[in-house]
């Protein structure tokens, strides 16, 4: 007996499991012939289906198809199709297939439910869509997911057990990512959640009748994922029930659809999340950690690599059982809000893909703290502005590459500062209440000198986004050069808590503070956490020096001056901007200690 998958992979196997090599284009000619409960079909049809013609070319490579398939029948492997001048025929004794399941009525409801949902988180001929067959497979998965809508409606009211309420939540959760306005499976969601929850977070659904077809019109919605932490701190069994409590709920929302636990798990673990995520059409980003049980989130408009949203939650164990459905709904209801803030970015998004491309692939490169990486980050911003003159994210990303530029150089270019104003005051111009619009316009303000401007800048990007945790490391930055280290350590402190897994400029700015504060250790360490410290090697050569290890800052200056070897440490000390003579004495020493 062979036995052919289409769900995740296409495939014929004996049953010890051994592949028989037939050509794919074989595969899928099998697999249209036992859905559609052929035994026999014209070769003229077959060849229409596979090439999408019955031109001279299309009949010579399924002539070329037919000579493989004998070939393997010659050489003895079990071959459940054959080919006549006219027909094909399909030996249906012989040979099962993965979606006979499908069809099968004899299993228990709870039981069909379990084996259609692993196929259907495999999809249908995932790997094999070519547009002139793609009707035919959307035509499949449909049907599939029309019968496994239907197992679940048949099947829900069995569940008794835990795995079995799992399983059909986790069902239901698949379906609602695929349609959100289908209302009856958002009632199964909800009663088998938890009876009375929907009035915490949803209008009541329409009555549920199995019978009742999915909602006819799918609307184009925004899809959204949730990313459960990785690590779940000393209550695993506390957190899984409030991520699940939170992703039920925004099952309920009617304005987005939300990614099935199974893809967001598969999302997460890659290596490659953010082509996971383009692949997988996402928009928002529901981003969760654990910290010393505390949870964070965040709420990312992708296309813009934008946090729209953050928060900070206490778990609690003993008590936070209780609340903890007050906890997602204030989740969820931040982010329904901003959800609705952020349609008209959205509407842009769709109107011009490739400029919200663009610019996320420029802004990549600023996720190192390199002058190679900021340079090909200016060059890509440059390109983004040449698709859409006024989009104001990638000009405030133009300004941080200048910024960026300015300090790795050290040379006191005050041209780049000078374009680095020009193009965060553009930004502010197209997009007023762009909170890193401000954000940068204070960077520019603090290299040019006009400290208090920087502080103003620093505090609108705070007040028009106060989650906003680069606003918080910028406005940080600002006060240790405003000769305020204590209120300058507080804020970036305040920025590695928006966000724990913290960029190198953070522990960069850190730094900076606790060495004005005269705590060169903590300086040390804070450069230590860089996973590139390369760009703070005078700052930790000079920390070195004022904590008395002169081998190191020895070390470190040599390793400095090779990254940069026009490094004039008069020159740096007239352009770097602070405020009070006594912060750059203090620099000076460290800098002269270490041998610059």
């Amino acid at each position: 007996m062979l036995h052919l998958a289409t769900f995740g992979s296409l495939s014929l196997k004996r049953e010890q499991g051994e592949i028989v090599p037939l050509p794919e284009k074989a595969l899928i000619i099998i697999a249209y012939m036992l859905i559609e409960r052929h035994s026999e079909l014209p070769r003229d049809l077959l060849v229409s289906f596979l090439f999408g013609s019955t031109s001279p070319s299309a009949l010579a490579n399924f002539r070329k198809l037919v000579e493989r398939v004998r070939k393997c029948a010659a050489e003895g492997l079990p071959v459940p199709i054959k080919f006549s001048s006219a027909t094909a025929r399909l030996d249906l004794t012989c040979i099962s297939a993965d979606f006979d399941i499908l069809r099968s009525e004899k299993l228990p409801p709870l039981e069909r439910l379990t084996r259609l949902l692993e196929l259907v988180q495999r999809q249908f001929l995932p790997d094999h869509v070519m547009n002139w067959r793609s009707s035919w497979i959307a035509q499949q998965r449909d049907r599939w997911v029309e019968i496994f809508r239907q197992t679940l409606l048949e099947a829900h009211s069995s569940a008794a057990s835990g795995p079995q309420i799992s399983l059909v939540k986790e069902s239901a959760q698949i379906l609602l990512e695929l349609d959100p306005l289908d209302s009856a499976v958002g009632r199964v969601l909800l009663e088998i959640h938890g009876g009375d929850r929907s009035q915490y977070f949803v209008q009541p659904l329409t009555s549920l009748d199995a019978s009742e077809p999915s909602s006819p019109l799918q609307l184009d919605l925004p899809r959204l994922v949730l990313l459960a932490p990785r690590e779940q701190g000393s209550s695993p069994s506390t957190v899984h029930a409030l991520i699940e409590d939170i992703t039920i709920s925004l099952c309920a929302l009617k304005t987005v659809a939300v990614v099935a636990p199974y893809t967001a798990a598969r999302i997460r673990a890659h290596p490659d999340k953010l082509a996971q995520l383009e692949k997988h059409n996402i928009s928002y980003i529901l981003d969760t950690s654990i910290s010393d049980d505390k949870l964070f989130v965040q709420m990312v408009f992708l296309p813009s690599d934008t946090v729209l949203w953050a928060e900070r939650f206490t778990l609690r164990p003993q008590a936070f059982f209780f609340h903890r459905r007050d906890v997602a709904r204030m989740i969820v209801a931040g982010i329904s809000e901003h959800l609705r803030r952020s349609e008209e970015k959205l509407a842009d998004f769709r109107a011009e893909p490739h400029v919200y491309r663009s610019y996320l692939a420029s802004s990549n490169h600023l996720r190192k703290f390199t002058l190679q990486d900021v340079r090909r980050a200016r060059h890509g911003f440059r390109e983004t502005l040449k698709l859409k003159v006024d989009f104001a994210p990638a000009l405030a990303g133009l300004t941080r590459a200048y910024c960026w530029e300015w300090v790795l150089t050290a040379r006191g270019d005050g041209e780049l500062l000078m374009k680095a104003n020009e193009c965060a005051s553009l930004a502010i111009y197209h997009d007023p209440f762009l909170p890193v619009a401000h954000q940068e316009l204070g960077l520019a303000k603090l290299y040019l000198g006009e400290l208090d401007e920087s502080l103003e800048a620093f505090a609108r990007a705070e007040q028009l986004g106060p989650h906003l945790a680069d606003a918080a490391a910028g406005y940080g930055d600002a006060f240790v050069h405003a000769s305020r280290p204590v209120d300058g350590l507080a804020r970036i402190k305040k920025a590695m808590s928006l966000n724990p897994i913290s960029p190198d400029e953070y522990f960069w700015v850190a730094a900076g503070a606790s060495y004005f504060l005269t705590q060169f250790e903590d300086a040390i360490a804070y450069i230590e956490r860089m996973a590139d410290p390369s760009s703070a090697q005078r700052l930790l050569a000079a920390s070195h020096a004022m904590a008395g290890n002169l081998q190191q800052a020895r070390f470190h200056r040599k390793k400095a001056l090779e990254l940069n070897p026009y490094f004039n440490l008069k020159q740096w000390l007239a352009v770097v901007p602070i405020k009070e003579r006594w912060q750059k004495d203090l620099y000076r020493e460290g800098l002269s200690k270490a041998g610059f």
